[in-house]
């Protein structure tokens, strides 16, 4: 039989709180490194989720912000990646001009990627060096990974405690149908012993022989047989 080929595909992606916790993370390292950012957080389709300028920003870093983080989710690798290899000549040169002008090979775009190496999405800080920018990116990629790592240790241990619970329920019961076995079997055995009680209690045992000429029921006879005559023949039976 061929194998099933789905139609669709799943994709996860960042949310606003994801996007949101990413932006806070980044600005307060732009904050304590005292050199105000642009910062533009995008899904893991590329598209914006969420944006920030700090005072004293760069207004040209603003698009610049959100090229690094377009860039950065849909290669899935830091855009400082194409500024190490980009010169004059090289497989990069001049790719900047692709993607309607949006490909960006300035440092400080930081994709976000999950354990398993699907991309969720990404971030770009702009207005500091490239050093500083990607810093700050990183800062709030790690945040967000932060979270994910958390939620999924929660969302685990919700499990594990579930699990307990109706293993808890399930010994309850187990024990209150041994309970109510055991209680069912003794009901049974008091039955069957009033039910012997009241049969017994209704044998009849009777005799009957002859001694003599004599007919003896209910016991045997008061004296023994006289010489000569003939032995006893006794015939018990039990009515029940």
């Amino acid at each position: 039989m061929a194998p099933t080929v789905a139609a669709t595909i799943s994709i996860p992606s960042l949310t606003q709180n994801g996007a949101k916790v990413a932006l806070q993370a980044a600005e307060q390292h732009a904050l304590d490194m005292g050199v105000p950012m642009s910062i533009a957080v995008v899904d893991a389709h590329t598209h914006l989720l969420g944006f920030t300028r700090m005072d004293g920003a760069k207004i040209t870093s603003i698009n610049t912000a959100m090229d690094m983080a377009f860039t950065a989710a849909g290669n899935r690798i830091p855009t400082s990646t194409y500024q190490e290899n980009s010169w004059p000549g090289s497989a990069t040169s001049g790719i900047g001009n692709t993607v309607s002008g949006r490909f960006c090979t300035l440092g400080g775009g930081v994709p976000i990627l999950s354990a398993n190496g699907d991309i969720l999405g990404a971030i770009g800080c702009s207005t500091g060096t490239s050093q500083q920018d990607e810093a700050a990116s990183k800062a709030g990629r790690d945040a967000v990974l932060a979270l994910i790592l958390k939620e999924k240790l929660d969302d685990e241990r919700r499990i594990e405690n579930e699990r307990q619970a109706v293993l808890k329920l399930w010994r309850e019961k187990e024990e209150e149908v041994d309970l109510l076995r055991d209680e069912l079997e003794r009901g049974n055995k008091r039955i069957r012993l009033d039910d012997f009680r009241s049969r017994k209690g209704s044998i009849c045992m009777s005799y009957s022989g002859s001694l003599s000429g004599r007919s003896v029921v209910g016991g045997g006879p008061d004296t023994p047989p006289e010489e000569g005559e003939t032995s006893s023949t006794f015939v018990e039976e039990v009515v029940v």
